[in-house]
C-alpha cells in the first residue's frame, strides 16, 4: 500500500525515468549520447571562465534536444536504451508465455506484457474492467462508506484517497514497525504537487483542470458534468495540500517523525473511521501513529465537514479512473500527454510496448528485474563496482579520521557509521517470489489488482517478524531502475544494474572515467548519509541526534556555503535555485566528487602505468571534465521551472560545475585563481566531507 515512508534519497531527478527509445537498435553510446569524448568539450574555451562550455560546449552545439523530451542528458539517454532493452526483454517472455510453467518470472511478465498489449480487447473494454469500483462509490451514502472504498483501494493497486496509514520501519528503532498517519495522493504526478499550490488562473493548474475534464471526457462523461467534477476536484485537492509540508519542510525528518496517541489521531478527523480503515486492511490498531503529514487530517477533517458527499464521490471516481487509465481504453491517454506538454514542455508519445517500462517499476519490479539482469548484467560489472566501493569508502574513512572539524565524540559515531555500512551493486541475492500471483493474458486490470492484493498480503505476513530490509525493491532501487539511492533506515545504499551500465560505467573505461561518473555516483550514496538529512540517523539507521553542539553548528556553517551557491544561481530569468530544498543532493554532489577523486589517485599510486594522458589531458583533467560531462543537459523552460519549483535535484547543468567549485583541487588541476569568473573564494565553500 505505502512506498517507503522513510525518505529514500536518489541520485536523479525530476522525471527521469520518462525517456524512452524510439529507435529500433541499441548502438553503443557515443559522443552524442555523452559517452565521455573530447569531441564533447570546446577546447577554444578557457576552463577558467566557464568551465561548463570548456567541457561540454562541442557537444550543446552539435546535439539537439529531441523535441518528446522535455530534458535531455545523461539519464534520459541511458533510460532510452533501458527502455528498449526491458521491452525486449517482455516481448521475448510474451512469446514465450504459454509454455513457460506457471508462476516463473517469463510466465508473469510475458502474460501481463500479452494483456497489455491487446489493445483490441482492451478499447472494446472501454472503462467496463473498472465499473464494479464505480458503481461502489456511486452507491456509497455515508462518510464511513467512503472510509470504507478508501481502504478497500489502499489494500490492492488503487489510488491512495482521502488519508493513508500503514506500517514502516520505526524511525527511533529499526527493529520494529511503527505506523504512519499520512496525507492522500493526489490526481497530478507526485513531482508536480506544488502546482496546487498556485493561484487558480495559473496555466499549470488550469492545465491540470483541463486533465481531469478531458479524460472523464474521454471515459463517457458529458462535458457539462466532466467540466463540473474538475471544478470540484482541483477544489478538494487545493485544500487538502494546502496543509500539507513545502518540499523543502519535507526534506527535515523533525517535521515527519513527530507523535500523537492513537486516541488524538481519530479526533483530529472524527469524519474518517479510522478503526474501519485499518480493520478493513487488516492492519493492527497501534498505542501511537507518527505523524509524516502532521498538518494533513486537520485538513482533511475541515475538507469532509464542508465539501457535499457527491462532490467526494465524483473525486473518488476521477482518481480511480486515473489510477487505472494505462489499463484501460486508449482514448484516456491523450489528456495526460496533453498535461504532460502543458507542464514540462514536451510529449513523449511512446509506442505501447515503451509504455510498460514505468508499469514494469510500479508493479513487477523483480520478474521483469531477473529476466534484465540475466539478459543485460555480466557480473563482471558487478565485481568490479564492490571493489570500487571499498576504495571510495576507505577514502570517506580516512577524511572523518583527518576532519578538522569534528569533535571526537561525534567523529567516533561517524566512524561507525560509515563502518556499518550496507551496499549493494546490481541485484539482490534473492528475488522476491511472485509466483503466487494469478498473472492472466487477457485482463490488464485484474493483473494490477492482483498484484496489489499480492503487495500488501506481504506487508501484512512482515508485520509478524521484526523489519527485514528487501534487496533492490524499492521504486527507486529496482535493478531496472535507473538510479542509485541511499534509504537512511538501513545506513546503506543500492547500486542498480540499469545506471552500472554505458556511458556512465563500462569495463573499458580508464580509471578516471570510471571514478568519476559512476564513482562519483557511489559516493554521492555514501555522502548521503552525512548530508544535511541522514545526518540526522546513527549507524543503525535510527533517527537520533549523535552530534555536538558545537559540530552540528559547523555542519550547518558548511551547509549554508552551498545554499547561499545555489540560491544565487538563476535558471530563468527571475526564478533561482532553492538552496534550501536542495541542499541534501548538493552536498552529495560534494561529497560524490571529492570522494571519487581522491580514491582515483590512490587508484593511480597502486597503478602507476595507468597514470598517463590521453588526448593531452592528465587523468586528473579527465576526471572533472568526466564529471562536467555527466552532467551535460538542455531541457525546456516548463522543466527547468517544474524541477526547482518541485525537486531538491538542482538542473544537471547545475551540478556539472557547482560541485567542483567547492573541490580544492579542481582550482590546482586547471590554475583556476581568484579573479577568474570560476573561482569560488574558500570561505565560500562548502566542504563538510
Amino acid at each position: 500500500m505505502l512506498a517507503t515512508l522513510i525518505r529514500t534519497t536518489a541520485l536523479t531527478g525530476l522525471l527521469a525515468s520518462a525517456a524512452t527509445a524510439q529507435q529500433q537498435d541499441l548502438p553503443d553510446p557515443g559522443p552524442d549520447q555523452l559517452g565521455f569524448s573530447v569531441e564533447n568539450m570546446d577546447l577554444s574555451a578557457d576552463p577558467t571562465v566557464d568551465f561548463y562550455r570548456y567541457s561540454s560546449g562541442g557537444w550543446m552545439d552539435r546535439v539537439e534536444r529531441p523535441a518528446q523530451y522535455p530534458a535531455y542528458g545523461i539519464f534520459y539517454i541511458m533510460t532510452e536504451r533501458l527502455t528498449k532493452q526491458v521491452a525486449q526483454v517482455a516481448m521475448a517472455a510474451g512469446e514465450a508465455a504459454a509454455d513457460a510453467p506457471k508462476g516463473t518470472p517469463t510466465q508473469l511478465v510475458g502474460d501481463f506484457y500479452n494483456a497489455f498489449m491487446d489493445v483490441e480487447a482492451i478499447d472494446a473494454a472501454g472503462i467496463d474492467p473498472i465499473r464494479p469500483m464505480l458503481d461502489e462509490v456511486a452507491a456509497a451514502e455515508t462518510l464511513t462508506d467512503l472510509t470504507r472504498i478508501a481502504a478497500e483501494q489502499a489494500a490492492t493497486a488503487g489510488p491512495g484517497l482521502l488519508a493513508m496509514f500503514g506500517p514502516s520501519q520505526d524511525p527511533a528503532d529499526g527493529s520494529r514497525f511503527a505506523m504512519f498517519a499520512l496525507g492522500q495522493t493526489f490526481g497530478i504526478d507526485r513531482h508536480f504537487n506544488e502546482v496546487l499550490r498556485m493561484a487558480p488562473d495559473s496555466p499549470p493548474l488550469l492545465a491540470y483542470h483541463a486533465y481531469i475534464r478531458d479524460l472523464l471526457i474521454a471515459a463517457g462523461y458529458d462535458p457539462a458534468k466532466a467540466t463540473r467534477v474538475a471544478d470540484g476536484s482541483i477544489d478538494i485537492e487545493t485544500r487538502l495540500y494546502s496543509v500539507f509540508l513545502t518540499p523543502a519542510e519535507a526534506k527535515d525528518p523533525a517535521n515527519k517523525f513527530g507523535t500523537l496517541p492513537y486516541a488524538q489521531v481519530k479526533a483530529q478527523v472524527p469524519e474518517f473511521d479510522l478503526d474501519l480503515y485499518l480493520d478493513t486492511i487488516g492492519f493492527p490498531k497501534p498505542d501511537s501513529f507518527y505523524m509524516y503529514e502532521p498538518r494533513a487530517l486537520v485538513g482533511l477533517s475541515e475538507v469532509l465537514q464542508t465539501t457535499p458527499l457527491d462532490d467526494l464521490k465524483d473525486y473518488m471516481a476521477f482518481r480511480l479512473i486515473h489510477e487505472y487509465a494505462p489499463f484501460l481504453t486508449t482514448r484516456l491517454r491523450e489528456p495526460g500527454l496533453a498535461l504532460q506538454e502543458a507542464l514540462l514542455g514536451a510529449r513523449n508519445d511512446q509506442p505501447r510496448a515503451e509504455q510498460l517500462y514505468q508499469l514494469f517499476v510500479e508493479k513487477l519490479g523483480h520478474p521483469v528485474s531477473q529476466l534484465y539482469v540475466e539478459a543485460y548484467y555480466p557480473d563482471e560489472t558487478r565485481a568490479e563496482l564492490l571493489d570500487m566501493i571499498e576504495r571510495i569508502k576507505a577514502v570517506f574513512r580516512a577524511r572523518i579520521t583527518d576532519s578538522a572539524w569534528l569533535s571526537d565524540p561525534t567523529r567516533a559515531e561517524a566512524l561507525r557509521k560509515i563502518d556499518q555500512f550496507y551496499y549493494k551493486v546490481g541485484y539482490p541475492d534473492t528475488w522476491i517470489d511472485f509466483s503466487s500471483v494469478d498473472i492472466v493474458p487477457d485482463d490488464p486490470v485484474a493483473n494490477i489488482m492482483a498484484l496489489g492484493r499480492f503487495d500488501m498480503d506481504r506487508q501484512l505476513d512482515r508485520l509478524k517478524r521484526p523489519p527485514e530490509h528487501e534487496e533492490f525493491n524499492g521504486s527507486s532501487t529496482l535493478p531496472i531502475a535507473m538510479n542509485a539511492a541511499y534509504t537512511p533506515t538501513i545506513n546503506g545504499f543500492e547500486v542498480t544494474a540499469a545506471i552500472t551500465q554505458p556511458p556512465a560505467f563500462s569495463p573499458d573505461m580508464d580509471a578516471p572515467l570510471k571514478f568519476c561518473r559512476i564513482g562519483a555516483v557511489i559516493g554521492h550514496e555514501m555522502t548521503h548519509g552525512f548530508d544535511f538529512s541522514g545526518r540526522n540517523y546513527d549507524a543503525d539507521g535510527n533517527y537520533r541526534d549523535w552530534w555536538t553542539f558545537e559540530d552540528t553548528t559547523a555542519f550547518m556553517d558548511e551547509a549554508r556555503n552551498l545554499i547561499a551557491q545555489a540560491d544565487a544561481y538563476e535558471v530563468l530569468p527571475g526564478i533561482h535555485i532553492n538552496g534550501a530544498l536542495g541542499v541534501g543532493e548538493n552536498m552529495a554532489d560534494v561529497g560524490g566528487i571529492t570522494l571519487a577523486y581522491e580514491a582515483l589517485l590512490d587508484y593511480l599510486a597502486d597503478h602507476p602505468e595507468e597514470d598517463i594522458e590521453i588526448d593531452g589531458l592528465t587523468p586528473r583533467q579527465r576526471c572533472f571534465i568526466a564529471w562536467s560531462q555527466f552532467w551535460t543537459m538542455k531541457a525546456t523552460d516548463q522543466y527547468l521551472e517544474a524541477l526547482v519549483t518541485n525537486d531538491g535535484h538542482a538542473p544537471d547543468f547545475y551540478r556539472a560545475t557547482a560541485a567542483l567549485q567547492n573541490v580544492d583541487a579542481f582550482y590546482d588541476t586547471f590554475g583556476i585563481k581568484d579573479g577568474d569568473p570560476m573561482w569560488l573564494p574558500p570561505d565560500k565553500r562548502g566542504q563538510a566531507w
